[in-house]
């Protein structure tokens, strides 16, 4: 099983506990319950033969996931922000958005630390500088710095919304991209 389809996996867990508990503390729960799950599918998928590979692997998709959390929840937010602006207060959370709004910046706090190990310890892998791990090593630092970015604007200049929602959407792109180049630059 590859490491895209382990993440995804991952991610339909959270969509279904999602949605079928829909209370206050299911942000927290289902991000839980989705990174566990995913490192328990790693490890029942592969075999640990070095730490390092194991734990590189690993906090690269937990990163990927919360990107992926932090994206979809902020455009949940999105929506109900622009409902209520709409006066359509019907079907909403019985719940605020300005606590979910800080639910995210958590998940966001998560997936970046996740990145930035993600990075270090991309790094200890390979010792010398090859073409793969240099675009790997740019990818990454580019996803880094616009998590980075996302992350102090939304905690001290109030990011809007639709560019938080922009930039992890180009930071969980650039994450994938890592991925794929490295697949087919080892690939060929």
């Amino acid at each position: 099983m590859s490491f895209i389809a382990q993440v995804t996996i991952s991610i339909v867990i959270y969509f279904i506990i999602r949605f079928f508990y829909q209370k206050e503390k299911s942000l927290y729960f289902a991000g839980f319950i989705a990174a566990f799950s995913y490192v328990l599918i790693y490890l029942a998928t592969y075999e640990i033969i070095s730490i390092m590979p194991t734990i590189h692997f690993m906090v690269t998709g937990l990163s990927l996931l919360f990107i992926f959390i932090a994206y979809n929840e902020i455009i949940i937010l999105e929506r109900k922000v622009r409902k209520v602006k709409k006066g359509e207060l019907i079907n909403i959370d019985p719940f605020s958005v300005e606590r979910n709004y800080k639910i995210v910046f958590k998940l966001l706090g998560i997936g970046l630390i996740f990145l930035s190990l993600a990075l270090v310890s991309g790094f200890t892998l390979q010792t010398i500088f090859t073409a793969n791990l240099l675009f790997k090593a740019i990818f990454t630092f580019i996803a880094w710095i616009i998590f980075l970015i996302t992350f102090i604007g939304v905690q001290y200049a109030n990011f809007p919304i639709k560019y938080a929602t922009r930039s992890l959407f180009v930071s969980m792109w650039a994450v994938l991209g890592a991925y794929y180049m490295n697949s087919y630059l080892v690939g060929s």
